[in-house]
């Protein structure tokens, strides 16, 4: 279980970061997917948000297109929820940080879709169709991690809410 912490300057070596002014923390990559399975976590509000995203998705995907305006307000307020989060629990980033192209709230959103997608193709798809879409999850979820990293480390910014 790999969870990112803040903490300006010192790193442990593994990649985690420590932040010892607020302690705040975001999941890493194998947490966050293992709440998109649905699999026990400690309480916080961006795995559950998470957990909630692969539901919605999952619904998503038996619902007709006429009749999914629903689930996806609700998304966008789980998206909203986890940027306002992170914008409370992540340190300021200096104004020469980068900003990335998409919210965490975003990110996380398609993380949860494509997880969603592997896991179906999971249940019945040959093996090499199950690889491919695990290969592009494990990529996304990559850079999910080294978002939180850059986040953490001042070198990057999020953009303001887009939906």
């Amino acid at each position: 279980m790999k969870v990112a912490r803040v903490d300006v300057g010192r790193s442990t070596g593994s990649g985690e970061m420590w932040h010892s002014a607020r302690e705040a923390m975001l999941p890493g990559r194998d947490v966050l997917l293992a709440a998109f399975r649905g699999l026990p976590h400690d309480d916080h509000p961006l795995l559950d948000a998470a957990g909630e995203l692969a539901l919605l998705h999952q619904l998503r995907e038996r619902t007709p297109l006429s009749e999914s305006e629903r689930i996806d307000r609700r998304r966008a307020q789980l998206m909203r929820a986890i940027d306002r989060w992170v914008i409370l629990a992540a340190p300021v980033p200096p104004a020469a940080a980068d900003e990335h192209c998409e919210t965490l709230g975003g990110l996380v959103d398609r993380l949860a879709e494509h997880c969603s997608q592997t896991f179906v193709a999971l249940a019945g798809a040959p093996e090499s169709v199950f690889y491919d879409e695990w290969v592009r999850l494990d990529d996304l979820a990559d850079s999910y991690e080294r978002l939180i990293d850059d986040l953490w480390s001042g070198v990057r910014s999020l953009p303001l809410n887009t939906y």
